[in-house]
């Protein structure tokens, strides 16, 4: 399953901290990679180019330039969990049930939007948080996937 990024900021000492759309929340010490990929030594140098780090379009990794990037899976595999984790909005919990029952199923974005008639860019603007979709597209997805819908009403957290 793609962990998708929701936002990243930069920490002091090369630690990036990334919060993932399931609201996860993980420290990444970009220092690791100064001996295995020597561009990101660069930084050592320019730490104002650290400091210039973004999330990618789709969430599917971070970076700086065009040279120096990093994927979401590496920062998840790799990354350190701090144990807060954020308040996901509905749109982002659509999105994460949506990509993981499309893994369990076992069929791709394009083999979805083929099966439902429903663009596949679409699709990936449902998956990454970014589109309200339809209780009908709803629907159609789990229908394509072999699934069914199931919505629910929970009580609030509570903060103390």
């Amino acid at each position: 399953m793609t962990h998708r990024i929701k936002e990243v900021k930069t920490l002091e000492n090369f630690v990036v901290s990334v919060i993932f759309q399931d609201g996860v929340e993980k420290e990444y010490d970009v220092k690791q990679l100064f001996s295995v990929f020597p561009q990101f030594q660069v930084f050592e140098t320019e730490s104002s180019l650290f400091k210039q780090v973004t999330v990618d379009v789709g969430g599917c990794g971070i970076s700086w330039n065009d040279e120096l990037d990093l994927a979401s899976e590496e920062v998840w595999d790799n990354g350190v969990e701090t144990g807060v984790i954020h308040k996901v909005d509905i749109l982002s919990e659509i999105g994460v049930n949506l990509t993981k029952a499309r893994d369990i199923a076992g069929i791709t974005q394009r083999e979805l939007a083929e099966k439902t008639h429903i663009y596949q860019g679409d699709i990936s603007k449902i998956e990454r948080g970014s589109a309200n979709p339809s209780v009908k597209t709803l629907q159609r997805l789990a229908e394509g996937m072999g699934m069914r819908v199931k919505v629910e009403f929970v009580e609030k957290e509570r903060c103390v």
